[in-house]
């Protein structure tokens, strides 16, 4: 099976609007209370430094979509680079995590600030009509979706910016007269935490197919995004420190609505929560719609899949059938009654473990593809080719060990393994019934010339 034939249809601002979107999503309204309360008034300083790690992760991510653009990239590089079966695992779970667990969480939240004005809509009833709506819309084909993802983050943006305006215009020197006083170790540990509130850019990478001049547009993406969505968050912050009287908002998960709420109009706080808190929750949905396919159409073409799920529409481009079947698993998350807290440990724990063998393909690039390395727009030499993949490898086994520790719980431990292992047994029956129909996966995965676009 031939590489889907998907349209370049996404230019520069389209592909930094999704990644914006993908970046700035329910984590800043809700770390920034949790935030505050260990680090006090030292949260803006928190979010500056936060953003350090992640930017020099990113880095050998932003190289390898220089290098090698091409649709799937975080299933397609570990895949050709690293291993097979490493880069299969790391996509099932991350797929199965996000699609149940990761959608349904957002669209539920979405759909809990969204009842304050519709008090008589189920918060389940609402949460499929959004996952549906933006299902619908990305049938249409990803430029549409692009388009759409660009208007939500516009007014996202001017409702995060009328908050931090009207607090930074309250704001009282006097919170920040100690701004130290709970500590260095405190202020590494918020900042640790608020780490999560600057990823998802890296899915821009799973577009290379569809972008336009990708080998510039993906770090020039990343190279914008990332410095918007810093000075975005250290506004808010210093807002949400100086705007209200001290001890009023500490403690509180919803800092950010209290805040709007002492600051802001009647009208003001109804654009917040509608153009803030519910387009951050929309626009992350609708970037996990855009990129969720890419490398589940890459591991069809691989034959890990039945042929029929990667079937595109002729008029859009679109893989209408992997859709489906992201939009049908939604729904089931929705309407299982798990606990959301719990699926979202397993989304992020997924979203770690394929960033692991991405991070080694970079290492790895200069010595498997010296030609596309060397023309590659953007490229990492020297120290830094092994010291930004190292920091960010750092940054995922303590991520990874947070989390584990905060499911307090052997059996929900167990059940991430088991789930892990469920990625593992299924490769290797499809492998070895390939086999029987004289299909050899190795063969099919050494074909250079199947996934460089």
């Amino acid at each position: 099976m031939s590489v889907p034939e998907l349209k370049r249809v996404l230019s520069l601002p389209a592909v930094t609007f999704i990644a914006i979107g993908f970046t700035i999503g329910g984590g800043v309204f809700v770390f920034t209370g949790i935030v505050l309360d260990i680090t006090g008034p030292a949260l803006p300083v928190a979010y500056a430094l936060a953003v350090i790690p992640v930017f020099f992760s990113m880095l050998p991510i932003a190289m390898l979509g220089s290098a090698i653009p091409t649709t799937g990239a975080n299933y397609q590089y570990p895949s050709r680079m690293v291993s097979p079966g490493l880069a299969f695992v790391g996509i099932w779970v991350y797929a199965l995590a996000s699609f149940v667990g990761q959608i349904p969480l957002y669209a539920l939240g979405c759909a809990a600030y969204a009842q304050v004005y519709l008090p008589m809509v189920s918060p389940t009833v609402m949460a499929v009509g959004i996952v549906t709506v933006i299902f619908v819309i990305n049938l249409f084909g990803v430029k549409l979706a692009a388009q759409v993802q660009g208007l939500f983050v516009v007014i996202l943006i001017s409702a995060l910016l009328y908050y931090a305006t009207a607090g930074i215009q309250g704001t009282s020197p006097e919170p920040f007269a100690h701004m130290f006083r709970k500590g260095a170790g405190n202020l590494m540990l918020g900042t640790a935490l608020l780490t999560f509130t600057y990823l998802g850019a890296n899915g821009i990478i799973e577009l290379g197919g569809e972008i336009v001049n990708p080998g510039k547009v993906i770090p020039a993406a990343f190279f914008i995004a990332l410095p918007v969505v810093l000075i975005i968050y250290t506004l808010v912050a210093v807002a949400t420190v100086g705007a209200a009287p001290t001890g009023m908002i500490w403690d509180a998960e919803a800092a950010l609505i209290r805040t709007c709420q002492l600051t802001c109009s009647r009208t003001g706080v109804f654009f917040f929560v509608t153009g803030g808190a519910v387009l951050a929750l929309t626009t992350t949905l609708n970037a996990l719609f855009i990129v969720g396919t890419k490398s589940l159409l890459m591991m069809v073409q691989d034959r890990f899949f039945p042929a029929a799920l990667g079937r595109c529409s002729q008029r859009f481009g679109t893989p209408h059938m992997l859709l489906t079947i992201i939009w049908g698993l939604s729904v089931v998350g929705i309407f299982s009654g798990l606990s959301l807290e719990t699926l979202a440990a397993y989304a992020a724990l997924g979203g770690l473990i394929i960033f692991i063998p991405v991070q080694i393909a970079s290492v790895r690039l200069p010595v498997l593809y010296p030609d596309h390395y060397r023309r590659a727009e953007f490229k990492l030499k020297g120290l830094w080719l092994w010291f930004c993949p190292g920091v960010a490898l750092f940054m995922v086994v303590f991520f990874s060990v947070i989390i584990l520790y905060d499911l307090k719980s052997i059996f929900k431990i167990g059940c991430f393994v088991a789930f892990v292992l469920s990625g593992e047994a299924y490769y290797v029956w499809r492998k070895r019934y390939l086999r029987t129909k004289g299909v050899r996966l190795e063969d099919l995965i050494k074909r250079q010339e199947s996934w460089i676009a």
